[in-house]
C-alpha cells in the first residue's frame, strides 16, 4: 500500500481521536504547534489570510477566524473536515473548510498572507515536498510567512532506540551531531539560522521507518538545516525556528505512570514559556520553522 493511501486510512480511521488530542489532552502537540502558527502571525494584521493546509479538526482556522483572519483549511479526509465543519458551527466563527489535497485546489498567486502545514509533509514524498513549497511560493505574498511544521531528525540522537538505529544505518549521525551542536551552542536564533544555511544539507531519506503510535510506514523526518535549504530552492528564507514537545526524560522512562505527568508538566511549560529556545530543539520530537517569501 502506497504512502498516501496509508495515510488516508489513517486518518479516515482515527478523526476522532485527533479531535481528543488536540482538545482534551493536558499537554497537546497539536496545540503547540499552533502556537508557533500564531507567533509567526502577530507580524500580520487582523484581517490577514491564512490557508491551514493538513487542518486535522480545524482547531488552528477556527482560532485564527476568531482573531478576525480570513481562515481556510483543507484536509484531504472527508471525516476530519466533517469535524472540522461541526467544531466551526459550534465555535460559530467563519472560518472555511474544504475536503482536498493542495496539489488539486487551486489557490490564487500572492493570495495568502500566512500558510500553515502542521503534520503534513512527513506524509508526501520528496518530489511532493518540492511541488508543495512551489505552490507555497506562489500563493504568499511578498513577505508572506510560511509556518511549516516537521517531525525533527535530530531528536533521533537523543532517543537511543531503533531511530537512532536507522540513523547509524544511513550514515547520518556525524551530520545530526554537527547540526544539533550548531543549535545548542548558537547564542541567538539568528546566529543558529545562518550557521545551518551554510550547511546546504538534504539529507537522504530512508524508504521506512520504525512505526509508531501512527501506523504508516513511511513518515519522514527533517531537520532544520534539511529544510533550510529546501525552503531555499523558492525563495523562501528561514526566519524562526520553534521547538515543540520537549523531553526531559529518556524515552525509556516515559510511559511509566509517575513520569507521564512529569513528561506532560514539562511539555507543558517548555510550550507556554520557551517557544522561541532554538536550543531546547535537539531535545524535541518536532519543531516549526517560519520562513518569509523573499
Amino acid at each position: 500500500m502506497s504512502q498516501q493511501s496509508q495515510t488516508l486510512d489513517y486518518f479516515k480511521a482515527h478523526a476522532d481521536d485527533w479531535q481528543r488530542k488536540a482538545v482534551d489532552e493536558a499537554y497537546s502537540v497539536v496545540e503547540n504547534r499552533h502556537q508557533a502558527v500564531l507567533e509567526t502571525m502577530k507580524k500580520f494584521p487582523a484581517g490577514s489570510s491564512l490557508l491551514d493546509v493538513g487542518c486535522g479538526t480545524g482547531q488552528l482556522a477556527i482560532q485564527v477566524a476568531k482573531l478576525g483572519w480570513v481562515a481556510t483549511g483543507i484536509d484531504f479526509a472527508k471525516e476530519m473536515i466533517d469535524i472540522c465543519i461541526d467544531n466551526n458551527s459550534q465555535a460559530k466563527t467563519n472560518a472555511k473548510f474544504e475536503c482536498a489535497s493542495i496539489f488539486d485546489v487551486k489557490v490564487d498567486a500572492q493570495s495568502l498572507d500566512v500558510i500553515s502545514a502542521q503534520g503534513f509533509i512527513e506524509y508526501i514524498s520528496l518530489s511532493q515536498l518540492d511541488e508543495f513549497l512551489a505552490v507555497v511560493k506562489t500563493s504568499l505574498k511578498l513577505d508572506g510567512a510560511l509556518a511549516l511544521g516537521s517531525r525533527n531528525r535530530l531528536f533521533n540522537l537523543h532517543t537511543l532506540n531503533d531511530f537512532t538505529e536507522l540513523e547509524t544505518a544511513c550514515g547520518t549521525i556525524e551530520k545530526l551531531v554537527l547540526e544539533g551542536r550548531i543549535i545548542q551552542s548558537a547564542k541567538t536564533q539568528e546566529e543558529a539560522l545562518s550557521k545551518l544555511e551554510l550547511l546546504r544539507y538534504e539529507y537522504e531519506q530512508p524508504s521506512a521507518h520504525p512505526i509508531t503510535r501512527v501506523k504508516v510506514d513511511t513518515r519522514y523526518q527533517f531537520t532544520p538545516a534539511d529544510l533550510i535549504t529546501r525552503l531555499s530552492k523558492h525563495r523562501l528564507k528561514a526566519s524562526r525556528i520553534y521547538p515543540v514537545h520537549y523531553h526531559p526524560l529518556p524515552m525509556t522512562m516515559k510511559p511509566e505512570e509517575g513520569c507521564k505527568n512529569i513528561h506532560t508538566h514539562f511539555a507543558k511549560y517548555a510550550s507556554d514559556n520557551w517557544l522561541s529556545r532554538h536550543n531546547l530543539i535537539p531535545y524535541c520530537s518536532s519543531f516549526v520553522i517560519e520562513a518569509k517569501r523573499i
